[in-house]
């Protein structure tokens, strides 16, 4: 009865990772297709030298937030494969996270100073915290 029970469990699993892997794949379409739409946008305007700051920014917002996706569907699709999730990953997903954060208020200028030491500082933590998880990880490499 046990055995059933994990074996059915563990179907369940199975089906549920692979509708998510589908999820996945529609909304790294998605993004990539309103990447493409923001730099088709812009042509025009960079033909005519006239870009327009806001529509830039959008631009360069969406990328980042595709490198997001990538690092958290890398991470899933570790899981997948290895049905763990490594520390060292969650943390490479952060510190992107956390890079596109400083970026985007970088690129806005819409910043107060502490929000600016304070992401910074995240960010330094993440990246110590990432050294010290890939160096004494069990397995060479993080």
């Amino acid at each position: 009865m046990r055995d059933l029970i994990l074996r059915m469990y563990d179907r369940a699993i199975d089906v549920i990772i692979i509708g998510l892997v589908l999820i996945m794949i529609v909304v790294m379409g998605f993004a990539f297709f309103d990447v493409v739409m923001n730099v088709w946008r812009l042509i025009p305007d960079v033909k005519s030298n006239t870009v327009n700051a806001e529509d830039f920014r959008n631009l360069i917002v969406t990328v980042l937030d595709v490198f997001v996706l990538i690092e958290l569907f890398d991470t899933f699709t570790s899981y997948v494969k290895t049905r763990h999730v490594r520390l060292t990953q969650l943390l490479d997903v952060t510190v992107v996270f956390a890079l596109r954060e400083l970026l985007v208020k970088l690129y806005a200028n819409s910043f107060a100073a502490s929000q600016l030491i304070g992401l910074c500082s995240i960010i330094i933590l993440l990246v110590l915290a990432r050294s010290l998880t890939s160096r004494l990880s069990p397995r060479a490499g993080g």
